[in-house]
């Protein structure tokens, strides 16, 4: 682990994300970095300390992991660039609704090690990712394959949690935990919007609600019970809590999330045949 090379291409919100994951577990010597937007990756090799490669190619002539954090539309071309120097390395793509098997059509007959598809979220930042990891299903059992996905695993322990997913459930992934935060975002912005409004000063509030919610995952996760039960825990009859969870229902909070997260899971699916590419 200490001698590998690990390449970003791609340093935005979550590539920097990554970046700061995985130098956690690594140098940050052995961390190279290029991106379209050249104020990011100055500012990230600025603020970490991290290696600029000059461009794609040298960053993965000189990496034996290559993440590919760039928007879906960019990684085809980025893909036929990098292909000529991709043998032998292990490439793992965050592009939301990209399949392997295309990632594998644009490197048009390049073999690397291993291709991993990833859906991580912004949180890998502060370590409380939840990131699915998938490989291409004819070769998940080779050796190279599990190699790879273990040292992937590896690389992103300071993340949050990883797991190994089945590629068809990616666009349910990317639904539910990638874009996931956003709408814990909006919750705690509502939250905190209501304790202003009963008196509460914003900073305050801030903390309250996010909080609230950071122990309630916390609760969901250590104590193994079903979300339901720990509701119906908080839930005094008569009570003020039962109270807020029927106005919630009334209003339609349970429907607006399910539905939320399939738009975002049938965009998903719709990002690779949109002629978006």
């Amino acid at each position: 682990m200490r001698e590998i090379i690990v390449g970003f291409i791609g340093a935005g919100a979550m590539g920097g994300a990554l970046i700061k994951a995985v130098l956690r577990v690594i140098d940050k010597n052995r961390i190279v970095i290029t991106s379209r937007v050249s104020e990011n990756r100055a500012r990230i090799a600025g603020e970490l300390g991290v290696i600029e490669a000059a461009n794609n190619t040298e960053l993965t002539m000189q990496s034996d992991v290559v993440f590919l954090a760039v928007k879906p539309r960019q990684l085809p071309g980025v893909l036929r660039e990098i292909a000529p120097y991709c043998s032998g390395k292990i490439l793992v793509s965050v592009a939301a609704g990209v399949t392997l098997a295309s990632i594998r059509e644009y490197l048009a007959g390049a073999a690397p090690q291993a291709l991993i598809r990833a859906m991580p979220n912004i949180a890998a930042s502060v370590g409380e990712s939840m990131t699915a990891l998938a490989v291409e299903t004819a070769l998940s059992e080779t050796e190279s394959a599990v190699k790879a996905v273990a040292l992937t695993r590896e690389l992103l322990a300071y993340s949050g949690l990883t797991e190994l997913v089945d590629e068809d459930l990616m666009d349910c992934v990317t639904a539910v935990s990638g874009s996931g935060p956003a709408y814990g975002f909006i919750f705690i912005e509502a939250l905190a919007d209501a304790a202003v409004s009963l008196g509460m000063p914003r900073p305050a509030a801030y903390t309250f609600a996010a909080q609230t919610l950071k122990g309630a995952s916390a609760l969901v996760l250590e104590s193994a019970q079903h979300p339901a039960a720990l509701k119906d825990a908080v839930c005094s009859p008569s009570g003020t809590t039962i109270e807020a969870v029927r106005t919630l229902e009334a209003s339609g909070f349970r429907t607006a999330i399910i539905e939320a997260a399939r738009a975002a899971a049938l965009k998903s699916r719709s990002l690779a045949d949109s002629g978006k590419l």
